[in-house]
């Protein structure tokens, strides 16, 4: 395994030639990207969809079998106990894909901030990984280095796990939400954490939610969009604030056929595919052009149709329906997929793009994921991985660790 703290040591103009060089006495590696093209090898090919959390993702591949790298501190890999270690504290890490414990066959995947939760592909739900806020939905442990089946009698269509709770979509449409309560984010009426998965106060039937730090939104079967816990109401001396919402309440917005929450904001896809996102806006991440924070849903400054869009802790991603990816928001650790931006945002002047910006490297991809943490991962047409940004703790997959990757890079194949 090739993990090392690495730093980009030379770049030419828009070839950008990148040679990164490692603390450690170990063979640089050129990255090149002439004329924007990234190839991709053989190994990196095989993947079906991805999911990033705060600093680890997880990826299904073509046959269904799950696979995860990066940060593992609480087991939020799955593989029972990781061999690398990463980063100032050496805190256990993989730095190259590794397949879940349990040979899963997985339907679906979702990566929280330390925690993880799949369906599997007869509708079975199993969470792993960090559980000091009941997040995983079993009793009598604080972490699960293995992926735990939650209410074995159930099946789901949707899930996702949140900063410290987790919801998920049963077969029958319903919404059950476990975990840290605060603000709401359970959906019940209380802030009261819960140990086990407990229904959302609603009669509204649901085909997939997305959980938060503190907030949840699910998208119902009428494509009206639901949304409880955090809701962001202003900021004031670079604070935000945010007041509970103890109960879903339908969004005052389109129509909607996705929903993708984070810590600050969310963004959705509308019936007829433009991009819309609202909540805080520190770092441009809503992707409106400024960085004025906005409590009701705003149509993305571009007029591209998108098939896909995740919103992040400080950044966003999408992809347009031909498969183009673009990101928006902070750049600082080169999350947006571009060299600079030559923009700064905030009252710290950090790196940042306010309106989606292209990903550099000529690919077209099915899915781009982000999350808690400052990475994307996506997943190429061609069923190729390929993750940029932070990799302090090898969450790109590409058995590297650095502080900046700004151009996309092919992870490693998996390993058991």
């Amino acid at each position: 395994m090739r993990l090392a703290r690495c730093r980009a040591a030379a770049w030419m103009g828009l070839a950008l030639v990148g040679l990164l060089a490692c603390d450690r006495p170990t063979a640089p590696v050129a990255l090149v990207y002439a004329d924007r093209d990234v190839a991709v090898p053989a190994s990196a090919l095989g993947w079906r969809d991805v999911s990033v959390g705060g600093s680890h993702s997880c990826g299904i591949r073509l046959d269904a079998l799950l696979a995860c790298w990066g940060a593992d501190a609480s087991g939020q890999l799955g593989v029972g106990a990781a061999a690398g270690r990463c980063g100032v504290r050496r805190l256990p890490c993989e730095g190259s894909p590794r397949f879940v414990a349990g040979a899963i066959h997985a339907a679906s995947v979702s990566a929280g901030d330390r925690h993880t939760c799949a369906i599997d592909t007869s509708g079975a739900l199993y969470c792993w990984g960090d559980n000091s806020q009941f997040q995983l939905g079993v009793e009598g442990v604080s972490t699960r280095p293995t992926p735990a089946v939650v209410l074995p009698e159930m099946r789901f269509v949707s899930v996702s796990a949140g900063g410290s709770h987790t919801c998920a979509v049963r077969t029958n449409g319903t919404v059950y939400c476990w975990g840290d309560g605060r603000l709401g984010a359970l959906g019940r009426g209380d802030t009261v954490s819960s140990v086990l998965p407990r229904p959302v106060a609603t009669t509204q039937r649901f085909s997939r939610v997305s959980a938060g730090t503190w907030q949840s939104c699910a998208v119902a079967l009428d494509a009206s969009v639901w949304c409880w816990g955090a809701e962001w109401e202003g900021s004031e001396g670079g604070l935000e604030r945010f007041h509970e919402r103890l109960v879903p309440h339908r969004l005052d917005g389109p129509l909607s056929r996705d929903v993708s929450v984070s810590v600050l904001d969310a963004c959705g896809i509308a019936l007829d595919d433009l991009g819309y996102c609202f909540g805080g806006n520190p770092h441009g991440q809503l992707g409106i052009g400024s960085e004025e924070g906005i409590g009701v849903p705003t149509f993305i400054a571009t007029t591209e149709r998108w098939a896909h869009l995740s919103a992040g802790i400080v950044q966003s991603c999408a992809v347009t329906i031909d498969g183009r990816a673009f990101c928006w928001g902070n750049g600082s650790f080169g999350q947006l997929g571009i060299p600079r931006t030559g923009d700064r945002c905030g009252p710290g002047g950090l790196e940042c793009a306010r309106e989606p910006a292209p990903v550099f490297g000529g690919l077209r991809f099915s899915t781009v994921k982000t999350g808690f943490g400052n990475h994307v991962c996506g997943v190429t047409l061609a069923s190729a991985m390929m993750c940029w940004g932070l990799a302090s703790n090898g969450q790109l997959g590409d058995g590297w660790t650095r502080d900046r990757q700004s151009l996309p890079v092919p992870a490693l194949p998996p390993r058991s």
